[in-house]
């Protein structure tokens, strides 16, 4: 694993830092002018596009992260009461969707959220809509695709946390007249948290990344920032620009789940 990580990833990261710093650029003269390794940096924040691209893409993630936990986790609780083989279904269904191709999953949102799709069709004929509404090319559309993919990588952690929690967890608090709310929220879901802060950074660290997903269900008032560091990279030819974009991403990424890991370590009391 680690000359896997090495041979593709902190390999190809370090060339791209590199890269970012003005070490090899398209216009040499214009390094030279501004005198600085940090001249692709400064224009990466000093442009509105790319800022607003940054927030939005954090901005989804937090939300898109949210709502996959909330559906998650009562998943993940109910697959412990379940027989065997109902279980062994649930789980079936979890890995199946893991195998879905990303694309053909965005190709049945755009056919579901279609402006004539069974969405609209669904809440016209409800009187929800007067009209079929435009659901797809917006922020909902990317977000819907982005809980959807993510649901698999929410289960499995939480729920392989919560099934090494032992029966008599549960059972202690009701012996003291605690219900079974009282007992998911003060027992339960502090002894899950290892498994709820891998899903929710695992998710995170998808959404943030996400390309293929806004590129299908969003448009270019939506653009996330992995869509503006490809332009660059792949359309505009600027390489020093489009890695340190990049890198400001996964900067911040990192920071963000620090700083997650803290909180959960000094408020929860675990080991993350």
């Amino acid at each position: 694993m680690l000359v896997f990580l090495l041979a593709f990833y902190v390999i190809p990261f370090a060339e791209m830092l590199r890269v970012s710093f003005g070490f090899w650029v398209n216009d040499p003269e214009e390094v030279k002018a501004t005198g600085t390794w940090l001249y692709q940096y400064e224009k990466a924040f000093e442009s509105a596009r790319t800022m607003r691209a940054l927030w939005r893409t954090f901005e989804l993630s937090f939300i898109s992260v949210l709502i996959t936990f909330l559906l998650c986790y009562p998943v993940a609780v109910m697959m412990l009461w379940l027989g065997p083989r109902i279980r062994s279904a649930v789980l079936m269904v979890v890995f199946i969707s893991l195998a879905a191709s990303l694309i053909v999953r965005n190709y049945g949102w755009l056919v579901v959220l279609a402006d004539q799709g069974p969405i609209n069709n669904l809440f016209v004929g409800l009187g929800i809509f007067e009209r079929s509404q435009r659901l797809v090319y917006n922020e909902g559309a990317i977000i819907v695709a982005l809980v959807h993919y993510c649901m698999p990588f929410m289960i499995l952690p939480i729920y392989g946390a919560l099934i090494r929690i032992p029966p008599s967890q549960w059972e202690a608090p009701r012996t003291l007249g605690a219900n079974s709310w009282t007992t998911l929220r003060t027992v339960i879901l502090p002894l899950s948290a290892p498994g709820i802060f891998g899903g929710t950074t695992l998710c995170f660290a998808i959404c943030a990344s996400a390309f293929v997903t806004p590129l299908m269900l969003g448009s270019p008032s939506t653009a996330m920032i992995s869509q503006v560091a490809a332009e660059q990279l792949l359309v505009q030819l600027n390489f020093p620009l489009g890695s340190a974009i990049i890198f400001i991403l996964t900067a911040f990424t990192f920071a963000l789940v620090f700083v997650y890991a803290v909180l959960v370590r000094r408020m929860l009391r675990v080991d993350v």
